[in-house]
Formats: structure tokens, sequence, C-alpha cells
């Protein structure tokens, strides 16, 4: 070995920068899928939520009586045609999942249910039904997620 001949190996503080830049815009993009992923997941159980909570309406609506009051014509599908009687609020349990019209103190309301029944102009003997849910929390910046569905009940 020759007189100030360097004979150490190892990574150059360049190196060290350039893995240490890239490493740092991997950890960023990692973290900003992390949160849109959570938001996605948000949107995605709201969907499912309210579009259950709407088949469940018309799932009860379609096991009545054709005479029950339930079944007079009516109702509307937002909050300024709304009729008493065809609409209620809910809650979802955050840990049990259970849904009820009774919110618990300090509780907060997370889903509009409306409903609407009408007579059928091509049969006698039919309603069109047709159930809307919104969800009151909609995602950060979006619109409150919701679902529509209409059915037609004979008998």
């Amino acid at each position: 070995m020759k007189v100030g001949e360097n004979n150490e190996s190892g990574f150059t503080m360049i190196e060290v920068a350039v893995a240490s830049v890239i490493m740092t815009v991997g950890l960023v993009f990692l973290a900003t899928l992390f949160t849109l992923t959570i938001g996605q997941n948000r949107h995605v159980k709201q969907s499912t939520t309210a579009t259950a909570l709407a088949q469940q309406k018309l799932e009860e609506l379609n096991a009545i009586e054709p005479s029950d009051p339930r079944l007079f014509v009516g109702g509307g599908l937002d909050e300024a045609s709304k009729k008493t009687d065809y609409y209620d609020t809910l809650y979802v349990d955050a840990v049990t999942g259970e849904i009820t019209t009774t919110i618990p103190t300090g509780g907060t309301p997370i889903y509009d249910r409306y409903w609407q029944v009408e007579n059928d102009t091509s049969l006698t003997q039919a309603r069109v039904l047709t159930v809307r849910v919104k969800a009151r929390q909609p995602s950060v910046g979006k619109t409150a997620d919701e679902t529509k569905l209409t059915t037609i009940r004979s008998w």
C-alpha cells in the first residue's frame, strides 16, 4: 500500500443522500396511498350501508298487507318533500352495527331515509315503491353517499 492511498470501502455521502431521497419519496407515496385507502373505505362502507337500509325498507313495505296505511299513496324523497310517516332518521352503532331510529344521548344521526308510494299507471292493483337513503356525513371533499331503489308491489 502506498502512502496517501485510501483503501477504505463504504458508501460515499452522495450515495447515502440519493438513497435517503428515494426512500423519502417512497414513504410519502405510501402515506398518501394509506390516506386515499381510508377515504375509499369510508365511501364503500357508507354506500353499502345505504343500500342495505333501502333494501330493508323495501322488504318491510313488500311484506305488509295491501290495506296497511304504510302503503297509502304519499311520501317524498328529500327533505323538502318529506311527509310524516314516510321518512326516518337512522343511527348505526359503530361497535355493534345495530340500526335504530332512536338516537342515543350524545349520538349523531347518520342516515336519513325517505320513501314514496305511488300508484302504478299501468296496473290497477299495484304501487310503485321508492326508497332513498342519504348519509349525513359525506366523505371529505365529496357529496354525501346515497342510494335510491325502486320496485313495484302488486297484489
